[in-house]
């Protein structure tokens, strides 16, 4: 069980980690953290994962250029409104990559669980921040469940929405990412992103078995 909790406060925390990223621009105190001791060991600690280490030595790559370019924060901020909120944009809902049905799956599925996200995003909630930022706090109420049905259902709730939402749709927006930021910050960021879907998606098929109904 000590293995349980611990992992999920490491996948909510990756999962929050990129809905920060994907969600709005990042400062320049932001930028610096990248230089810190600390992100420099979590992202060594994802590298010693076989799947993850080629996408985080291009996003080590990104960041050493990031943090020496003229101007960064301004620079970073000109890219993340060039890609995901200029016209036209690489963007981060599911709808634009797939049907307003998406939109209107996400809008019932929060409902259905009493989640408001509209203090923390004003995007619409089919934004890839949203679906992310569900993601970790889905985690976080397995992890704090009273009893293993409910431990199971929240299980559920996860897998659903990876395989509903998030991977019907990501590889979408990342292959358009990666094509459309000349930089590299983004396009890195989103290939990391989705090879750890990928894998979360791996593990929560061996700690849950049989599929959630959505």
């Amino acid at each position: 069980m000590q293995e349980f909790l611990a992992t999920s406060e490491r996948r909510a925390e990756l999962y929050w980690w990129f809905a920060t990223l994907f969600s709005a621009e990042l400062s320049d105190e932001q930028i610096a953290e990248y230089d810190s001791y600390d992100v420099r060991s979590f992202l060594k600690s994802l590298s010693t994962l076989d799947p993850m280490r080629p996408a985080v030595t291009e996003l080590n790559e990104a960041i050493a250029r990031l943090l020496v370019r003229p101007d960064r924060a301004r620079a970073l901020t000109a890219d993340f409104k060039a890609l995901f909120l200029a016209a036209p944009a690489v963007q981060p809902y599911e709808s634009a990559h797939l049907t307003v049905a998406s939109l209107v799956r996400m809008q019932e599925r929060l409902a259905r669980l009493a989640i408001d996200v509209g203090a923390k995003y004003p995007q619409p909630v089919d934004h890839l921040g949203v679906e992310l930022d569900l993601m970790g706090n889905l985690i976080i109420r397995a992890a704090e469940a009273a009893s293993a049905d409910q431990r199971e259902r929240w299980l559920g709730e996860q897998e659903a929405l990876l395989h509903t939402h998030l991977l019907a749709w990501f590889p979408l927006f990342e292959a358009t990412c990666r094509a459309a930021d000349p930089f590299g910050f983004y396009g890195a960021s989103a290939r990391l992103l989705g090879v750890f879907l990928t894998m979360d998606a791996n593990y929560l098929s061996l700690v849950k078995p049989a599929r959630s109904a959505d």
